[in-house]
């Protein structure tokens, strides 16, 4: 179904009373993109769903990007049927700890390549994840060391996004019936090997990468679950989903570095990207030239100025609350292999190359400072906590910031609920002890602002989505019984929009 903003909408909404197709997030939860804030393998695992509503095929490409600097360490194709789903399991390879993350199925539905056989025990097939995206050369170079870590134990966390690629239709004239070979048949699908040949030498995709493809049209949703066995704990979430992404096919073969988020185009023959960002009770439109700037639609609809959400380290409850924030798009702005190498590289609204050592609490990163925020009890009693001094920094692409004191040793800290090694410090160290056992908490973003649209639209803040993950220990039960209770809350946000060109006109 063509995903587009209509007159009736455009008009209710205050927008261009004209039928645009615009980038969109869709509070309903399906769309083109969908992009998951989180996965782990420390002492855990990373459950993965994705799922098609539609009656039509579907070419999915799956990504999972490092935390540091959102290098891409696992990338390959999905193909779905109608109404299909895949899921897998992202899972620690080592006995230590210290070894590369990979993601298992059982699943039936067509991947290329076709996972091997995993070193477990049953049916399960494996890929496992690589470091060859960031440990292969120099400085700035696009397989190189971004002055990151570059063992595979960087693998482990970070975040992962799913794109369509197309629908699969099936051509009327000279088909080979991809439809068909993907769609299951008593709960399997009979191509898979097609599929997979469609991408090898000679292939019918590695000539015509469109074939039997249509533009996507979205109605595809996800969720994940990051599961502790030991601890009985499961932390259970819905993908962020983007409609609108993109009106053409973008298909290409496993590990290919696009579609990616810079490649949003919503009208491609005049190369527009389009986005419309709720500001107040209004939705702003922006456009960007998509051969150059498409990825900053995408972060237009991400983004926030602050953060909003609960906490609590109540010790009567054995109480952890971890903030998972995730940066999608930072990648496009502070790579130095995207950007370039010198220090004033960067793009907004970030402030920083990743890996540049001039402006960092962490030469290995890239970096930029939170502003004043507050932590509020449940009577709403205030204390302004996140201002200078001392700065308070944001610095991974993903990254959890802590409500009261790390787990784990102080060679290796982890965070009180998710046992994160991204650590961004507490609030504000890892020591720190906040003001009230709990309540609710705000964070506001420092930046530059986005780059403007073409009519001068600049959104304020930074590209974020996460969550609120708390975890419970209930010390009065029967010695032996696992007594874990763990939730997710979405981060809510607040945005806010100036016009570059003229100041004093509001965004529209």
């Amino acid at each position: 179904m063509k995903r587009t903003l209509t007159f009736a909408i455009a008009t209710a909404l205050g927008a261009m009373a004209a039928s645009v197709e615009a980038v969109v997030l869709n509070p309903r939860g399906t769309g083109q993109v969908l992009i998951y804030p989180y996965y782990t393998v420390n002492h855990q695992q990373t459950l993965v769903s994705v799922i098609n509503t539609t009656a039509h095929g579907k070419a999915l490409k799956v990504r999972f990007r490092e935390g540091y600097d959102g290098r891409d360490v696992a990338n390959f194709n999905v193909y779905l049927g109608p109404y299909d789903s895949w899921v897998g399991s992202a899972f620690d390879t080592s006995s230590d700890g210290s070894g590369a993350a990979a993601i298992a199925t059982n699943d039936n539905s067509c991947t290329v390549p076709a996972f091997p056989l995993a070193p477990v025990p049953g049916t399960l097939h494996a890929l496992t994840f690589s470091n060859a995206n960031y440990s292969q050369g120099d400085y700035g170079t696009p397989t190189g060391t971004d002055h990151g870590p570059t063992s595979l134990a960087r693998t482990r966390e970070g975040f992962f996004e799913i794109i369509e690629m197309g629908e699969v239709v099936d051509q009327a004239t000279g088909s080979p019936k991809t439809l068909e070979a993907i769609t299951p048949v008593n709960g399997k699908p009979p191509g898979c090997a097609q599929v997979q040949n469609a991408w090898a030498s000679g292939g019918y995709w590695t000539t015509n990468a469109t074939t039997d493809l249509g533009p996507p049209a979205g109605g595809v949703y996800g969720a994940a679950g990051i599961v502790d066995v030991a601890q009985g704990t499961l932390y259970a979430f819905d993908a962020t989903a983007i409609e609108g992404f993109s009106d053409i096919v973008q298909h290409t073969g496993p590990s290919n570095a696009k579609p990616n988020f810079s490649t949003a185009v919503t009208d491609s023959a005049h190369d527009i990207a389009t986005a419309y960002v709720p500001i107040g009770n209004a939705m702003i439109r922006a456009d960007y030239p998509a051969s150059t700037r498409g990825v900053d639609a995408v972060s237009a609809v991400l983004m926030a100025d602050t953060l909003y959400n609960e906490y609590d380290v109540e010790p009567a409850l054995g109480a952890a609350s971890d903030w998972l924030i995730t940066l999608p798009t930072k990648q496009f702005y502070v790579d130095p292999a995207i950007v370039g190498t010198t220090p004033e590289s960067f793009l907004a609204p970030f402030q920083q190359v990743f890996g540049e050592n001039g402006f960092t609490p962490d030469p290995e990163n890239s970096c930029f400072q939170l502003g004043q925020g507050h932590q509020f009890d449940r009577e709403g009693a205030g204390l302004a906590e996140f201002s200078s001094p001392p700065p308070v920094f944001i610095c991974n692409e993903t990254l959890v910031l802590s409500f009261g004191p790390a787990k784990g040793d102080t060679q290796t800290p982890v965070s009180g609920a998710l046992q994160s090694k991204l650590w961004g410090g507490g609030v504000p160290d890892p020591e720190y002890v906040p003001p009230f056992a709990s309540g609710h908490s705000s964070l506001r973003f420092l930046s530059l602002g986005l780059r403007p649209s073409t009519t001068g639209n600049s959104f304020g803040g930074q590209p974020a989505i996460g969550f609120l993950a708390v975890n419970y220990i209930n010390a009065n039960v029967t010695p032996g019984v696992l007594s874990n209770y763990s939730a997710v809350y979405p981060h809510r946000a607040s945005a806010s929009c100036t016009n570059s060109t003229n100041p004093q006109s509001a965004c529209q």
